[in-house]
């Protein structure tokens, strides 16, 4: 498991709260399994924050008292399809508010679509497709897998050119898996035409 520790962003305040955060809680874009940590920062004595998260008050969470008296709270949730867009605040008892910030949550990848395929010229042929909906910042591979053969491109790629060594086939069948870090997705196939 990865811990994704989120990204400080001093000036994402509520008008109400300008002055008293110096750490709010940032949407994050994680797999699913991930451990995230939500932190969250007052700059004065007496304003005790607290998370609210999906519309309830974060029971556990740590707290260390910082130099100038002020106070940081964290916690830690691991990712699920149950947390996914999981809204998160954090709050004072003097009753300022940061703005809310959501967890996003992907599991394995669905498969590609428009999947087509053709003979390109005398000794190759040409697939092309529609990556899956990915959350952003998050990857994917496509496994591409003719007869024996198998290639992993990355996710900025949507097409692939297949020259075999000694074509003896009249049809090639082509199966796109995609892959990420929360597991296998499905696989689509398409099977091609070729006359050498």
């Amino acid at each position: 498991m990865v811990t994704l520790v989120a990204a400080m962003v001093l000036t994402q305040f509520l008008t109400s709260a300008a002055g008293i955060f110096t750490i709010v809680p940032v949407t994050q874009y994680v797999y699913v399994n991930d451990t995230v940590t939500f932190e969250c920062a007052t700059n004065s004595t007496g304003n005790i924050p607290y998370f609210i998260v999906g519309g309830s008050i974060q029971q556990s969470q740590s707290s260390v008292t910082l130099p100038n008296g002020g106070m940081m709270i964290s916690f830690n949730q691991i990712a699920t399809n149950e947390s996914n867009r999981t809204d998160v605040a954090c709050r004072t008892v003097s009753g300022s508010a940061t703005e809310t910030a959501y967890l996003y949550v992907q599991g394995p990848p669905d498969s590609v679509s428009s999947l087509t395929g053709y003979q390109l010229d005398s000794c190759c042929m040409f697939i092309s497709w529609y990556p899956p909906f990915t959350l952003p910042g998050l990857t994917v591979q496509y496994i591409i897998s003719v007869g024996t053969d198998q290639q992993y491109l990355n996710d900025s790629i949507t097409s692939y050119t297949y020259c075999p060594m000694n074509p003896t086939n009249e049809q090639y069948l082509f199966n796109i898996t995609i892959i990420n870090k929360a597991g296998n997705g499905s696989t689509s196939n398409i099977t091609v035409g070729f006359q050498s």
